[in-house]
């Protein structure tokens, strides 16, 4: 909880957007959530004041208490951090594709791409082309 002129500010954790605990030591975590900060004891859940967020949290006596973190200014904000973190080397490279795999615009946008670096009219299903090579059990 946070404080303004006197007057408690809550989290609301929104359990129907992401909340992933992405990194964790001891009884501290980081955490990407949908939240709500509002004022009050009993503050109502408002969706359209949700924000994504990166935080750090503590947990002391069963109780989360949030640090410092941010939200997303705009909505490609989320796009272009997962952008940026790809392009600078970051994520295992077959998790990022088993997390891809199944998106609905992951054929056309490979398709796409194709085109673009080809000349010719072929198509292929990537997605068979990249399940192929991997296995469930590389990821155990």
């Amino acid at each position: 909880m946070a404080f303004e002129k006197n007057e408690i500010i809550h989290p609301i954790i929104f359990e129907d957007g992401p909340n992933a605990i992405f990194d964790e030591r001891g009884n501290t975590f980081l955490a990407l959530r949908k939240v709500q900060w509002a004022k009050g004891e009993n503050p109502e859940k408002d969706p359209s004041r949700a924000k994504l967020e990166l935080r750090k949290w503590m947990v002391k006596d069963g109780e989360e208490i949030a640090n410092k973190g941010f939200s997303f200014l705009t909505e490609d904000g989320p796009h272009e951090l997962t952008h940026t973190l790809i392009r600078e080397g970051f994520g295992k490279t077959k998790e990022i594709i088993k997390g891809i795999k199944d998106r609905i615009d992951f054929k056309e946008s490979v398709e796409h791409l194709y085109d673009e670096e080809s000349d010719s009219e072929e198509y292929f299903d990537m997605r068979d082309a990249l399940l192929s090579t991997i296995k469930d059990d590389d990821y155990e």
